[in-house]
């Protein structure tokens, strides 16, 4: 769950209008045109499926042809798999969390513009103050 608020003039956690970056500039409404110029900094942590979700997600007809047994994969290589995300994701984001600052300026046609990825809150707030 993302918690939002306001610090220093840069959101955090913001909750955007739906459709905020798959929607074209010229067709915003006012909801989505208050966000121009505002940096907002998203905080993420890792979040892995377990196998049991996996399975479900990938045998599933929601996003295509569900997958068949075989093609998931064994329980083994799926734990295998979650491990290795876990030691990416901690080798770039020490502390567990990542920061990604993001700014509605017009420097993508359809969604906001990625300003960079930070592994500590005060680098991603020194970044989106930059761009007040």
């Amino acid at each position: 769950m993302r918690h939002t608020f306001e610090l220093d003039g840069i959101y955090i956690n913001p909750e955007l209008p739906e459709d905020f970056d798959i929607t074209p500039h010229d067709e915003r409404d006012e909801d989505m045109n208050w966000w121009w110029d505002k940096p907002y900094i998203l905080i993420d942590e890792l979040e892995q499926e377990s196998w049991e979700e996996h399975c479900y997600r990938l045998k599933s007809d929601e996003h295509g042809e569900p997958w068949s047994d075989e093609k998931i994969g064994s329980k083994e290589d799926w734990l295998k798999h979650l491990e290795e995300q876990k030691e990416n994701w901690y080798k770039n984001y020490p502390l567990g969390f990542r920061y990604t600052l993001r700014i509605l300026d017009g420097g993508a046609w359809d969604r906001s513009t990625w300003k960079g990825t930070f592994n500590n809150f005060d680098e991603a707030m020194k970044a989106a103050k930059q761009l007040l």
